[in-house]
């Protein structure tokens, strides 16, 4: 039987903190709802997969983590203004952006990539969903595949908003559950997604070298390794001298 580890994200944009919200509660669930034998059960396979969920905002991952995707990755995120992304989305927004108005070079980027999306919004403004529909239209345009219900809460709607919500987390599993039991994505294939996303950030944002983690240098850890062996050194030296 075989058993392996299966990574997936769960990246928000929220302005008033519904969205973050949703994508927490839906993080927190992953070991009840995608748990080995819950995939067992609605997949049938008999592989053990242990699902392992990451939340952070859309800009984090793409800032942060280096746009390290996995093969299933669930997105929640709302619109702010006239249409715009809110905090924490704006960089992936400006990406979405990219793709979609430089056209065919980018197709084939996220090829392979699997996602789950829902919006949150208010439909008395005209621009009511811009900003999910934008995120979703880029990523399909790109070559990922949307799987499951497309979530769209709304705070004028005819249901409670919370409800909506309350819904669509409930009838998503059955659809993740069946991505993670599929033959995972070859390791070479996401760090090609990576690079190529990582290439298009680069040129539309100046800042995004400056964001990027500073690894420690090797040799300033072995400095460090020294200097504390010197001092145990030097105080054994001087306890012993002085007895």
């Amino acid at each position: 039987m075989a058993t392996r580890e299966e990574k997936i994200y769960v990246l928000y944009g929220s302005q008033t903190g519904n969205s973050e919200q949703l994508a927490r509660d839906l993080c927190s669930q992953v070991p009840a709802q995608l748990g080995p034998a819950q995939i067992q059960q609605i997949t049938g396979t008999s592989a053990t997969i242990t699902v392992v969920p990451k939340c952070m905002q859309l800009d984090d991952f793409l800032e942060i983590d280096r746009a390290e995707w996995t093969r299933l990755v669930i997105i929640v995120t709302s619109s702010y203004g006239v249409g715009q992304a809110p905090l924490g989305c704006y960089r992936f927004r400006e990406l979405c952006d990219a793709w979609t108005k430089e056209g065919d070079v980018h197709q084939g980027t996220l090829e392979g990539m699997t996602y789950a999306l829902c919006g949150l919004g208010d439909s008395k403004y005209t621009t009511y969903f811009r900003n999910p529909t934008v995120i979703d239209e880029a990523l399909q345009f790109v070559g990922a595949k949307r799987v499951g219900p497309l979530g769209k809460a709304d705070a004028s709607g005819p249901e409670d908003q919370t409800a909506v919500l309350e819904q669509w987390l409930h009838r998503i599993w059955p659809f993740l559950a069946k991505v993670v039991a599929e033959p995972p994505l070859d390791r070479v294939r996401l760090q090609q997604m990576q690079q190529r996303t990582i290439q298009v950030c680069r040129r539309i944002n100046p800042d995004f070298e400056a964001k990027a983690p500073s690894p420690q240098p090797l040799a300033s850890n072995v400095t460090i390794v020294l200097l504390a062996l010197l001092a145990i050194i030097l105080g054994y030296y001087f306890t012993s001298t002085t007895k």
